[in-house]
């Protein structure tokens, strides 16, 4: 989703509401997380469910 078509956007200030990023490419969605955190990435940005997984690691280890 671009920014000025979601409902937590202020079109006058053109920022977001919430105070989320939303990057466009996956180099710069790795970067925003490295230095800010994941809680700052908007939660309709196409990578975020990636960079969760990457972040969590595998669900399920077992451990032998």
């Amino acid at each position: 989703m671009t920014c000025p078509g979601c409902p937590r956007y202020d079109e006058e200030r053109r920022v977001c509401k919430d105070g989320k990023m939303n990057p466009q490419r996956r180099e710069m969605a790795n970067e925003v997380v490295r230095v800010y955190g994941l809680r700052v990435i908007c939660p309709f940005n196409d990578f975020r469910e990636e960079l969760i997984y990457a972040r969590s690691g595998p669900l399920s280890r077992k451990k032998d």
